[in-house]
């Protein structure tokens, strides 16, 4: 493998920009605006935006395994990405402007075309940022390093709608912000992946590579037990945080009375920036698994405290806001990296690295708590909260606003919490496992060579 330098990693982290760009509005504009501005029924972008899920269970695996399978002169991960850019820039630019007669029709068709076009690029970049290094501690460098780029890419986004907000005042919408992320995010996300393409190297192929069949290799996740530990963990973190993000605009404004919430995400992502620092210190003194562990007994009480507010409590939200947006770069890298460690473990029983068929599995499994924020919306129309324009809601829709925004997720946190902190591989029993690794490898790459010297 190629020297990996800090500007590679750099290089590689960069796509990380991008992609929050557009994974901000996805998570927060885009129900408001669809719903409230474009008079899509609430329950319905809920179920849209729940059945995408459908559509992932058969994409990513298939991306995920052809991907460990098909290797071209220029590696097993770039031509994927390379596919999957053009997809996923169009898809953008309809989804992010919308006309008034959109249907619901047009938003799953242009939903489900965006999810295609993520899992073509995400899929194969998540599997290359795990082949990049072996070693434990520069694992988490990775994806802390991409991590950065992600935070820069969340505050440049929250920043899009502070502007806007600035520009129109109260005359902003939902809509106006979502439009507002096309340039930035159309010309960001080709350059980046072509710097990418041409700067980052892909590691060479392995003496067994591509050897595990498709049902063998759905059969040995399904056997490795910390690969399911992690999954349930990434569900209930990430599903936790895509169901209170999906209502997050219609607590601040309609039961807090936030009156800018464009600005309040700017601090928070802020923040999430500034804490990258301690989250890497604490994961090398203490581990991955208690860093994160942390990071979700602070989230657990900001919740509780945010809702114990009473409506129209802004500044007490705004500080209890900004300190959960300190834990935010957590929740985000730190299961990535300790997926790196638990492929290891299936490369230790097969000889072959299947990254991609990993991160694809993780891939839809994130996706599938990122489309918990549709559960969130269709039960804020169970509860017969109103999301129309001018709508006045009375105490007890309030009510189960807050109890949906900050007491659901925080039970949600609390599971993860158990299987976070008795997590066992640990950066000593990772060493003892690259070590045997290590050796297989060579014993391996001394025996095919020894094979071409006889023939």
């Amino acid at each position: 493998m190629q020297t990996l330098g800090a500007s590679r990693i750099w290089v590689y982290g960069a796509l990380g920009l991008p992609l929050a760009l557009l994974s901000y509005p996805l998570g927060i504009w885009l129900p408001r605006a669809y719903t409230t501005y474009i008079g899509i029924p609430t329950a319905s972008v809920g179920l849209i935006i729940t059945l995408a899920a459908i559509f992932d269970a058969i994409t990513d695996p298939a991306v995920g395994f052809l991907s460990d399978r098909l290797r071209t002169r220029w590696g097993r991960r770039k031509s994927w990405i390379t596919l999957g850019t053009p997809f996923l820039a169009l898809a953008l630019y309809f989804i992010l402007n919308p006309h008034e007669a959109s249907t619901v029709l047009y938003l799953a068709f242009w939903f489900v075309f965006l999810r295609l076009g993520t899992t073509l690029v995400l899929v194969p970049y998540a599997a290359w940022g795990a082949e990049l290094s072996r070693d434990y501690h520069t694992r988490t460098r990775i994806v802390s390093v991409r991590q950065v780029f992600t935070l820069l890419g969340l505050i440049g986004a929250a920043a899009i709608p502070a502007l806007v907000e600035l520009v129109h005042g109260d005359e902003a919408t939902a809509v106006m912000v979502l439009n507002a992320y096309t340039g930035p995010v159309l010309v960001l996300l080709p350059v980046l992946i072509v710097l990418m393409l041409w700067r980052v190297p892909e590691p060479p192929a392995s003496v067994r590579e591509g050897t595990v069949g498709f049902l063998q290799s759905l059969s040995l996740m399904y056997r490795n037990k910390l690969f399911l530990r992690l999954i349930t963990i990434e569900v209930l973190i990430n599903g936790s945080e895509a169901f209170r993000n999906a209502l997050s605009l219609y607590f601040m404004q309609d039961y807090i009375g936030a009156p800018r919430a464009g600005m309040l995400y700017l601090v928070y992502f802020g923040m999430g920036l500034a804490a990258i620092p301690l989250w890497n210190h604490l994961a090398r003194r203490f581990g991955k698994h208690r860093s994160l562990s942390g990071a979700i007994i602070f989230v657990c009480s900001t919740n509780v405290g945010i809702f114990l507010l009473e409506p129209g409590q802004i500044w007490p939200f705004y500080f209890l806001f900004a300190l959960k947006g300190f834990c935010f770069g957590a929740f985000a890298y730190l299961p990535l990296a300790m997926m790196a460690d638990v492929i290891d473990l299936d490369t230790m029983k097969t000889g072959d690295a299947r990254n991609g068929s990993y991160f694809a599995v993780l891939g839809f499994i994130s996706k599938v708590a990122l489309s918990v924020g549709g559960t969130a919306l269709v039960l804020l129309a169970v509860v017969g909260y109103d999301t129309a324009l001018g709508a006045v809601n009375g105490p007890g829709e309030l009510l189960w606003l807050a109890v949906l925004y900050a007491i659901v997720p925080t039970v949600a946190l609390m599971a993860a919490l158990q299987l976070c902190w008795t997590w066992p591989l640990t950066a000593a029993r990772h060493a003892q496992l690259r070590g045997i690794l290590e050796r297989r490898s060579e014993r391996m790459q001394r025996a095919a060579e020894t094979g071409a010297r006889a023939a």
